[in-house]
């Protein structure tokens, strides 16, 4: 008898083919621009497949960490994420009008991931006080509140609307009460309601987006303020079913920074609704894996970080795709392995190393003649029994 460790191989090879996706369609986006401005048609490319590489070295050791280790520091990382995001105020490099970057990284990539890990920790430990919200849940959303606030000060609303829908996900997996999440909701909609009437460059994003929503693109200003979200439709629509080609993309001549928020946009004009559709589908397999993997996790802690992690990658990808698609005002989020950008793509490939390693299970060969894979079939769900206990306690 021996035993064997079975991890979520579908998850390894779903990530890797996004990764792959992203290699191709930085170069065929970027390649125009690089030549012309730079000089150098490969540049992106080798500084997106160095990021890949360290990435990949992010995913292992994740992968070889144990998940629950993650609850002692959970505090701390986020403690150390809120200081990085408040030094990149001060020190921060100016990238498109906003102080997002620190020394090479973006603290805010990094605050989302610590931001997951400290909720889904904070959440398990005080069950019993999560049904009291002042006292239970109020203390656990002050530190949302400082990193949301950080970002907004960059200046960087996408970035601070996509923590806050990971928060609330947070909040629901970890046991808060339906009507604490729907409460918060509720009172963050006249401060939208604010930010759109107050805030010159949020208000001209919704104005933009109120123009192309239906597709008439009616009053839509195409040479100015809606320039980006214009292009971005002409290179889907232009794609057809099949698309122009690998290489083949037209509008990356047009589209402002093509590589990086619009990058789904010339992956369809390229590969056309097929492939876009397709690149649709990939990330909904992966949140199914994720999804799996959170629903067999051994503890309620485990459900919670998984969840969150799935939230996180989806989150993202999701807000990207419709902004594309002009479903959403363009908030500037990267697509999740896609977009160039190397503090997303080493954190979210990080991000799959911690779901890596709480899908590992073991499987024993030669019982009874069974395979490992015939056995890792038979596997029960060990979080099962456990979980259901855990959650009658709860209610």
């Amino acid at each position: 008898m021996r035993d064997v460790v079975r991890c979520d191989r579908t998850l390894i090879w779903a990530t890797l083919l996004l990764v792959l996706i992203g290699l191709l369609t930085v170069y065929t986006a970027s390649v125009y621009i690089a030549e012309r401005d730079i000089g150098d048609s490969q540049i992106f490319l080798r500084r997106t497949a160095w990021r890949a590489a360290l990435g990949l070295v992010a995913m292992a050791f994740a992968y070889l960490v144990d998940y629950r280790s993650y609850r002692r520091h959970a505090k701390k990382a986020i403690l150390l994420a809120i200081a990085l995001l408040a030094l990149t105020l001060v020190f921060g490099e100016r990238v498109r009008g906003m102080r997002a970057s620190l020394l090479m990284m973006q603290p805010g990539e990094i605050a989302k991931l610590a931001l997951v890990v400290y909720l889904a920790d904070v959440l398990t430990r005080r069950q019993e006080e999560l049904a009291d919200f002042r006292r239970g849940l109020a203390p656990r959303l002050v530190l949302v509140g400082v990193v949301v606030v950080l970002i907004l000060f960059q200046p960087d609303f996408g970035s601070a609307l996509a923590v806050v829908a990971l928060s609330f996900v947070m909040l629901f997996l970890g046991g808060a009460r339906l009507a604490h999440v729907a409460g918060l909701g509720l009172a963050a909609i006249p401060v939208a309601y604010l930010a759109i009437r107050k805030v010159p460059h949020i208000a001209e994003r919704w104005s933009v987006w109120r123009s192309a929503f239906d597709l008439s693109l009616e009053g839509l200003d195409t040479q100015g303020a809606g320039y980006q979200i214009y292009q971005s439709l002409v290179a889907l629509g232009s794609g057809g079913v099949t698309g122009r080609g690998i290489g083949g993309s037209l509008q990356r001549a047009f589209i402002p920074d093509p590589y990086t928020d619009f990058a789904f946009s010339i992956w369809g004009e390229e590969l056309g609704f097929l492939g876009a559709a397709g690149l649709i589908v990939l990330f909904a397999f992966v949140m199914v894996r994720g999804l799996r993997i959170a629903w067999r996790a051994p503890d309620l802690y485990g459900t919670v970080l998984a969840g969150g992690i799935t939230a996180m990658v989806t989150t993202y990808a999701v807000i990207n795709i419709a902004v594309a698609t002009a479903t959403l005002p363009t908030t500037g989020l990267p697509l999740p392995f896609v977009s160039y950008g190397g503090s997303s793509l080493v954190i979210n490939m990080a991000a799959i190393g911690v779901l890596l390693n709480m899908s590992k299970r073991t499987v024993f060969e030669g019982v009874g003649g069974a395979s490992a894979a015939e056995l890792a079939k038979r596997w029960p769900a060990r979080a099962s029994r456990p979980r259901k206990a855990g959650r009658r306690k709860r209610s």
